[in-house]
């Protein structure tokens, strides 16, 4: 019980404004159903609107659609309008998507998060955003046609509430460049991971191997898919797991279960973990595993690397992306730098090291300057012919001023050890 100087206030006493705010942080109906069995005044209490309102905003459920398709149930009624309260949209909502709940949410949650950040970060992306299908009970039941394709098991049911809020991109030439999953350009090939509709999806077949593709770029071999059937031997470790797989190696870079996988790639999103040129999203996030950043001389050096889907199977193939991006001009004592060499120094399984290098980056000596303070590249390598690249180096020279017109001595900029993602291998 409360105490005080000059009262005591039972638990049965307490104002039911409090309740209230007590079951509204239970977050679950089951808790306050059993919560109305107690007696009859929290019986009442747990039927109050403001808490399955707060139900509704818990769960993300698009109150508007579930109050509309209730009244449309209930359109004979000659006042349908006292059944349209919060326990009976709830009600409505968690009937309609049973067994679908948890992933209507988890989804719903990152759905509504990236279509946020698109919004305001890319415009053409949130345009290329197809309208969901439609669920179950309508009449066209497009959802169950995506069943036909892929079971209904826990682990695909993201994938299918997904699909429900957005069927993929739009593919329209003009949203073409802007891929959901990324672009990169490599000495002229241009890459962008759109996310493809219900129409486009397709089953492919790799040996023992069954992958349902949902993201492609039309101009490479890149895509994502998800594993919906694999050897015995595998089903733990990849089964329903999206990959990035080389079709003729089988060596495959696994990024989790779907919604684990979608709703952490919004989160990288929304981070700022990849950057937007021209409202492009860039493949390579410039955090996390397999980048790595330093600053010098008041300029910030960001460099990260992938593996290739689209090469050739002999060696593992990786591209990565450096990019330099002036912070302080004033820490760095001039207006402008002009990149003059690249040294790399790589590492291999068998611990043995090379050295590359030579002169600019991909055939351009960049300037950076207060005007144009930033600059980005993209270029690849590959593994030796008997041993296996797994982390490089390296350091740039830049010169004060231009080359043609030095202003000062020249200094390096150095970049710190990255791991490269060694692929796996179904054997």
């Amino acid at each position: 019980m409360l105490r005080s100087s000059t009262s005591t206030l039972t638990v049965d006493k307490l104002p039911a404004e409090i309740w209230i705010m007590v079951f509204k942080h239970l977050c679950s109906p089951q808790a306050i159903c059993e919560c109305s069995k107690v007696c009859r005044r929290w019986h009442v209490l747990a039927s109050d609107d403001s808490i399955w309102g707060a139900l509704l905003r818990y769960a993300c459920v698009d109150n508007a659609t579930e109050t509309y398709k209730i009244k449309e149930r209930l359109a004979d009624s000659t006042d349908s309008s006292q059944f349209c309260k919060n326990k009976a949209v709830y009600a409505s909502w968690h009937r309609r998507y049973c067994g679908f709940t948890d992933s209507y949410t988890r989804m719903r949650k990152a759905a509504l998060k990236l279509e946020g950040w698109a919004s305001e970060n890319c415009p053409p992306l949130i345009q290329s955003l197809a309208p969901g299908l439609g669920w179950m009970e309508e009449e066209t039941m497009p959802v169950r046609e995506l069943l036909g394709v892929i079971s209904d098991s826990p682990a695909m049911r993201d994938f299918i509430i997904l699909y429900h809020m957005h069927d993929g991109q739009r593919r329209r030439q003009q949203f073409l460049p802007y891929g959901l999953f990324g672009s990169y350009e490599c000495y002229g090939e241009f890459c962008s991971l759109s996310w493809l509709s219900s129409r486009m999806l397709q089953v492919i077949s790799m040996g023992n191997i069954r992958l349902l593709v949902f993201a492609w770029c039309h101009t490479s071999s890149n895509y994502l898919g998800v594993v919906i059937d694999c050897p015995e031997a595998h089903r733990n470790h990849i089964l329903h797991h999206v990959v990035q797989l080389q079709a003729r190696s089988y060596r495959f870079v696994d990024k989790g279960l779907f919604g684990e996988f979608f709703a952490g790639y919004v989160d990288e999103l929304t981070s700022g973990c990849h950057d937007v040129h021209e409202n492009i999203i860039s493949m390579f996030p410039n955090r996390g595993p397999h980048s790595s950043t330093s600053i010098s001389r008041g300029i910030r050096t960001t460099v990260s690397a992938m593996f290739c889907t689209d090469e050739t199977p002999q060696f593992r193939v990786y591209r990565y992306e450096v990019s330099f991006e002036l912070l302080d001009p004033e820490l760095l004592g001039y207006s402008s730098v002009q990149l003059k060499s690249r040294r790399w120094l790589m590492r291999y399984s068998n611990d043995e090291y090379a050295h590359s290098g030579g002169a600019g980056v991909v055939g351009e000596f960049p300037i950076i300057s207060v005007e144009e303070p930033y600059f980005r590249y993209c270029s690849r390598l590959q593994d030796e012919e008997n041993s296996m690249i797994i982390a490089f180096e390296g350091e740039i020279t830049m010169v004060p001023g231009t080359l043609d017109q030095p202003q000062g001595p020249e200094f390096t900029l150095r970049i710190p050890y990255v791991e490269l993602p060694i692929p796996l291998e179904i054997i």
